[in-house]
């Protein structure tokens, strides 16, 4: 223990601030734990300043409490929480005969799975105790195909979209949005390789336009990662990739009316994670080719980095990416010289 204390604490030293540490805040590590194939930290989620949840590989959840960070207890899973506000809490596990969710509401646990078998759930977003979306595959003797289930209160409902949904994200007063972008892997998209992002209109899910992309050869538009702060603006972040590899950063900007892609197009870069940060700015997560990730502020129209790899790493990856709803404060999750690191910011 007081190995992992020493540690936590060098790591805090070595991750250089944003330029808001002139005003006290900064990213500081809240965690350490062991990487390897069990245990290593990956999505973060928070509903409130008292409440947040890591996933671990093959390991019960981390949740913090407001003061100290402990282990679940049960089975090794969920592998995806989603948060709607402070106490509501959507869990998603999985089984061979059904998806294994459990909602957390007014203080008690209940049990609301999703009747689909061989289903994995890829995506979710909870605006309620009595609203959640959730997308995914299923595996058939026809193949992988995709999945995409509505809880109204009453029961899971399947919902036809007009394309395999990625991810999904939804605006503070409920508006639900979706990306479709098929990745390297294709699985379950047939060979489509163009992304879209689509928004639920209440009766049906409508593809809204992006601005056209000029493409290199053999180039495509990922889309992996999607926010809606408001419910006239939201960002859409990837990369132009080439075989898999990405070319230059996307960032695509929605203002309540239509989606213009913005000039900060670092080379190299695929943006693979966004989140607002509790204001008008954004944090994000970049991925850049044969050097570590970091973390990048959007505020007041300026770009910066901070490093999350302590000096003289040689790796460092961005797992996951979680804003404290109603505050500034943010939770990251990192890996980085065999280790998981909780990351908090201030």
């Amino acid at each position: 223990m007081k190995l992992w204390t020493i540690i936590a604490a060098a790591c805090a030293l070595l991750i250089p601030d944003a330029p808001a540490a002139a005003h006290g805040h900064g990213w500081q590590v809240s965690l350490v734990g062991e990487t390897g194939m069990w245990g290593g930290f990956r999505e973060v989620s928070s509903g409130g300043p008292g409440d947040a949840w890591v996933m671990r590989a093959g390991l019960p959840p981390l949740r913090w409490n407001g003061a100290e960070w402990r282990g679940e207890t049960g089975k090794a899973g969920p592998y995806l929480v989603r948060q709607a506000g402070q106490g509501v809490i959507w869990t998603f596990t999985d089984g061979a005969a059904r998806v294994d969710v459990r909602r957390l509401a007014e203080g008690r646990w209940s049990r609301l799975p999703i009747e689909a078998e061989s289903a994995h759930v890829t995506a979710a977003v909870a605006t309620g105790a009595d609203d959640c979306w959730a997308a995914g595959l299923r595996l058939s003797r026809e193949g992988m195909t995709d999945g995409l289930w509505h809880w109204e209160g009453q029961a899971w409902r399947t919902i036809a979209a007009p394309l395999p949904i990625s991810d999904l994200a939804a605006t503070p007063d409920g508006q639900v949005w979706a990306l479709s972008s098929p990745g390297e892997s294709n699985l379950g998209y047939g060979g489509e390789r163009t992304a879209s992002i689509l928004r639920w209109t209440g009766g049906e899910w409508l593809r809204t336009p992006i601005p056209p992309i000029a493409l290199p050869e053999e180039g495509h538009l990922e889309l992996n990662d999607i926010a809606m702060p408001y419910a006239g603006l939201g960002y859409a972040v990837g990369a132009i990739t080439v075989r898999g590899v990405p070319s230059e950063a996307v960032v695509l900007r929605w203002d309540g009316v239509s989606w213009e892609r913005l000039p900060h197009r670092p080379a190299a870069t695929a943006y693979t994670h966004v989140a607002t940060d509790g204001g008008s700015g954004l944090w994000l997560a970049a991925a850049r080719r044969g050097r570590p990730d970091t973390l990048v502020r959007f505020v007041d129209g300026a770009w910066s980095q901070v490093s999350v790899t302590p000096e003289g790493g040689a790796d460092g990856h961005v797992r996951g990416l979680a804003n404290v709803p109603g505050t500034p404060q943010m939770w990251a999750t990192v890996e980085t010289g065999g280790r998981s690191a909780v990351l908090s910011y201030r």
